[in-house]
């Protein structure tokens, strides 16, 4: 067993894949002590409203970008295999203005509805912020992915402002010093706009020179894909972000800090299925376009073996460490264990399933993702309604486990029908994937 571990790291895929962890986790472990000394600088309403605050200026940073982020990784893979420096001057030009339009009109309604409350002025400026520089690097992240490094664009949107944040909160924590949901969401802005210049100087290194290149567009498949792309990332967002402003709704500001505390723990495997969804983003769309079938279903086999791994091993830590996690954030978080343990099943099971999305929207086949992810929310927010005055905050657990485990054995199966494709630890035992030279990937027509 010591030695197939020892070979396993030897390959260069696993290697890849495993550093794209090891930065996912960095960056998880750093979000976790970020978010467990804000809660011990912040009263328990403060910071309910900061998470709320916080997920609401995340979602209005999706929704501006009109799923842009999502289309670049798409053509720009595409683009540069083929040598198109003119197309892809075109979609970077296109995206940037797309974007840009899509931005104003969501801090424009954010700021109307922050004010609409009562919010103050100041606090209204700290969430326009951050959503427009939480925007910049979501987008900044992807391309500098496709055109530099999975460091150059992770590093920069998850982990290296984290760490200035994390040292201001220990400051603030020695100093026995509160702070407000306005002063925590300034911080972060001001270390992730460090973080997006860096990212804009290495992507303006990394690009051919286009000065002299005329722009070409291909605007109805740009529109096509981009339109599904935003139905996509916002139903997503929902996902990660809707259910603790559902939660602030329907109970209190301070049970929201706790769903929100419970939530980003889970994301343990969130942060699997992130870091292999960044991994795929990067490998699977030049093995794609280059036609080399053979090694996409190589590095999907390694990523399944990594995959069942991590799952196993955090599911034992969860459910072990379930009330110590918790604790770290105060003494009334470490009460809510089995929130935490359902949550993290239902993303444990969501990373067994592998990157089924990516596969999905890079064969052109994400008009097969949206209703899934639409049948997903709508799962979710009706469970909600229900669970929640039955069985308050451990309701909204059970509905967003029960939601993600039924959407991710849907895309699963799309996944195998519609692309030839199985993404999952099932692949494993050979279960869904056919013998000698395993998968007949079947591409949509993005023309349609």
């Amino acid at each position: 067993m010591f030695s197939s571990l020892l070979q396993l790291m030897r390959r260069d895929v696993t290697r890849g894949m495993a550093g794209t962890i090891l930065l996912k986790v960095g960056s998880g472990g750093l979000a976790f002590a970020l978010f467990s000394l804000a809660a011990r600088t912040m009263s328990p309403d403060a910071f309910g409203d900061f998470a709320t605050w916080l997920s609401v200026a995340q979602m209005a940073s999706v929704v501006g970008l009109v799923g842009q982020e999502l289309l670049l990784v798409r053509f720009l893979n595409e683009y540069q295999v083929r040598g198109e420096a003119d197309l892809t001057k075109g979609v970077l030009l296109s995206s940037l203005r797309n974007s840009a339009i899509g931005m104003l009109i969501a801090i424009a309604a954010i700021s109307a509805a922050a004010w609409l409350r009562g919010e103050w002025w100041l606090m209204i400026l700290a969430v326009a912020a951050f959503t427009a520089v939480n925007a910049g690097l979501m987008l900044g992240s992807q391309t500098a992915r496709a055109l530099v490094s999975i460091l150059m664009g992770e590093g920069n949107r998850e982990f290296f402002w984290r760490v200035a944040v994390v040292l201001l909160l220990i400051a603030a924590l020695f100093g026995h010093r509160q702070l407000s949901p306005t002063e925590m969401l300034t911080a972060m802005t001001a270390a992730m706009f460090v973080g997006l210049l860096v990212q804009i100087v290495a992507i303006v290194r990394a690009l051919p020179n286009l000065r002299e290149v005329t722009a070409r567009s291909e605007p109805s498949r740009w529109r096509t894909s981009g339109f599904r792309y935003w139905l996509a990332s916002i139903l997503e967002a929902a996902n990660q972000y809707f259910d603790v402003i559902l939660v602030y709704w329907m109970l209190d500001p301070a049970t929201a800090g706790i769903y929100f505390a419970a939530s980003r723990l889970a994301n343990i495997f969130a942060m699997l299925s992130a870091a292999l969804y960044t991994f795929g983003a990067r490998r699977l769309p030049s093995l794609y376009f280059s036609q080399n079938f053979r090694g996409l279903e190589h590095t999907l086999k390694l990523m399944a073996e990594v995959t069942a791994l991590c799952v196993v091993t955090g599911l034992v830590i969860v459910w072990v460490g379930a009330p110590h996690l918790l604790g770290l954030f105060g003494p009334h978080f470490a009460e809510q264990k089995w929130v935490l343990i359902v949550l993290a099943l239902g993303t444990a099971i969501q990373a067994a399933g592998g990157p089924s999305a990516t596969i999905l929207q890079l064969t052109g086949h994400e008009r097969e993702y949206v209703p899934v992810l639409v049948a997903n929310v709508t799962l979710r927010l009706a469970g909600f309604l229900v669970l929640i005055p039955w069985l308050g905050v451990l309701g909204a657990a059970i509905s967003a486990t029960v939601s993600l485990t039924l959407a991710t054995v849907a895309l699963n199966v799309l996944c195998r029908r519609r692309a030839g494709v199985d993404p999952s630890v099932l692949a494993l035992f050979h279960l869904g994937s056919s013998k000698a030279g395993g998968y007949r990937v079947r591409v949509a027509d993005t023309n349609e």
